[in-house]
């Protein structure tokens, strides 16, 4: 950055000028300015020209107002820029902003060389610009929206029945207008202006989400090397998938967790990777739980915010509570049912089995591989494995994948023709050891049935584990491997895997975009004993219905 830096201490001293609170900066900064106000005087070819580095962090208008980079304030060039209007005797007032809004105040410069109107007009557009990516993003049942912000190009993204789709790319000028509209004026928010260059989180302004048929949106953001991120989740309330039959659990799984719908205290374990469809999962069992008892127990939750809504009393977590405060907040409350977002800490974990200690029923999510491997996370947080492995306290665990559901008019039978060249030799060779092949289906070209994708919908591919005293003995005395090999040979436990190739079979799911979301279908060949294996190779008597999750 080029420019003589003037020292401040061999001046006489002069009142600095006013300063405004960032607050004060966003209720004025696309007001309407008028005549000659609105002129860029830092432009490249203007009255008091910045070098290209300097005008990222700093932009000052005829009318007297200086627009700084609010984490620039005391760097030394923009001091010294501050330092030369002050001799030549320049009223001005500090405006602290973004880069982002800078950048914008040049742009629009730039385009209409009246910066401030235009950047008013742009606010109220690129509002009804997000509404409308977000309207199109519902249509099409698409669980988040990528902004991704490069050095000129921004790619919109979604992420359809978990594959991510490309949807348009506009230049980086407007993606970040997009994004400073989202998060400023659309977005309940604890800090005050969109910031690329920092992570920030926000909750999309009900009165917004509501018109879009959404139940909420959350946003998150997180600078890259060559541009922000920004990612809108977007939260619906499905009311099509009311059991978990229409989640695509299996009969037996179903009477596994029916079963877990009276138990009267215990730690109940959502489990899987993020986007398995856990909090979905929960939201039906607890629904479920509620029309049971008939109204007659008191359920209460704790989340982070509240994705979906529940047949419960549902409390978000506070700005400045951590989990570990809120669950022992909720035990103060009368409760009979807890349900918590996520036990992600120590204190968090410990608090959710005093909970189930003293008599209540608790369900929450952990993010892990498999059912067994849930354990194994709990003593690796620090979790006393006496209490881990005490069957009475951890109850259940429900381990779950969502994968994509085949279109019915489009998908193409594997012994069709029109197969060839669309599946690895060696995983028809896993497969044909490993099920039958008559009805396994591949994913089609797509068809106006599917918008084109090949895929209709979700399903859950689970696992589910209901501890017993010698499993947990197991656990403890031969690890994990012993303890998942005894489960299944002795239990009947179906493993994900084996779920995942039961609908395989049935035609549901594509083989290679299964592994994508399970890992090879093999692996059980890996990880259990040759006896437990051959369990695991048997097919399933059940027909398997055409359920989605």
């Amino acid at each position: 950055m080029s420019g003589v830096i003037h020292s401040l201490d061999d001046q006489e001293p002069k009142p600095r000028p006013t300063l405004i609170a960032p607050e004060e900066t966003a209720r004025q900064l696309h007001a309407a300015a008028t005549g000659a106000d609105r002129e860029l005087l830092t432009v490249e070819d203007g009255r008091w020209a910045l070098t290209a580095e300097l005008r990222q962090l700093c932009a000052l208008t005829a009318g007297g107002e200086l627009y700084l980079s609010q984490a620039h304030q005391t760097d030394a060039y923009v001091l010294a820029f501050m330092d030369r209007l002050e001799r030549a005797g320049v009223d001005f007032t500090v405006k602290p902003v973004t880069m982002s809004v800078i950048k914008g105040l040049y742009d629009a410069e730039q385009r209409t060389g009246t910066g401030l109107a235009a950047a008013g007009a742009n606010s109220t557009q690129r509002q009804q610009d997000v509404i409308r990516i977000m309207g199109i993003a519902h249509q099409r049942g698409a669980s988040d929206i990528h902004f991704q912000l490069g050095h000129e190009i921004t790619k919109i993204r979604f992420r359809e029945h978990g594959l991510m789709t490309n949807f348009s790319e506009i230049p980086t000028s407007i993606g970040l207008e997009l994004c400073s509209a989202l998060y400023n004026s659309m977005c309940d928010v604890s800090e005050e202006h969109y910031q690329p260059e920092t992570k920030q989180d926000a909750r999309v302004s009900r009165r917004f989400v509501e018109q879009l048929g959404l139940f909420g949106a959350r946003v998150a953001t997180r600078p890259k090397s060559d541009g922000p991120l920004m990612v809108l989740r977007l939260l619906y309330d499905d009311q099509t998938k009311r059991s978990v039959e229409d989640l695509g659990f299996l009969p037996e799984h179903c009477k596994l967790l029916s079963r877990v719908r009276t138990l009267p205290y215990g730690i109940v374990l959502f489990a899987g990777p993020t986007g398995a469809g856990k909090s979905k999962s929960m939201q039906v069992t607890i629904n479920l739980m509620a029309d049971e008892c008939q109204e007659t127990k008191h359920i209460l939750t704790v989340e982070d915010p509240p994705e979906y809504p529940v047949k419960a009393d549902q409390t978000p977590l506070g700005a400045d509570e951590s989990w570990a405060d809120a669950i022992t907040n909720s035990l103060r409350l009368d409760p009979d049912i807890l349900m918590y977002g996520e036990m992600r800490d120590l204190e968090s974990c410990k608090a959710a089995y005093r909970g189930a200690m003293t008599g209540h029923l608790v369900l929450s999510t952990l993010h892990t591989n498999n059912a067994v491997a849930s354990l194994q996370r709990l003593v690796e947080i620090g979790v006393d494995q006496s209490l881990v492995t005490d069957p009475a306290l951890t109850t259940a665990i429900i381990n779950q994948s969502l994968v994509p559901v085949l279109c019915p008019h489009c998908r193409i039978p594997l012994n069709s023709p029109k197969s060839r060249g669309r599946i690895d030799s060696a995983l028809i060779e896993r497969l044909a050891s490993l099920i039958p092949l008559k009805n396994v289906c591949l994913l089609g070209d797509g068809c106006d049935h599917c918008r084109g994708l090949g895929i209709v919908t979700r399903t859950v591919v689970a696992e589910i584990l209901l501890p017993t005293h010698r499993f947990m003995q197991v656990f403890r005395d031969g690890g994990a491997s012993e303890a998942r090999n005894y489960w299944v040979k002795e239990l009947g436990g179906i493993t994900k895997l084996r779920h995942t190739l039961i609908k395989i079979a049935d035609g549901l799911i594509d083989p290679a975009m299964a592994e994508k979301f399970v890992g090879p279908l093999d692996m059980d060949r890996y990880v259990l004993d040759h006896a437990t294996r051959n369990l695991t190779n048997a097919t399933h008597e059940t027909e398997e219905p055409d359920h989605a999750g």
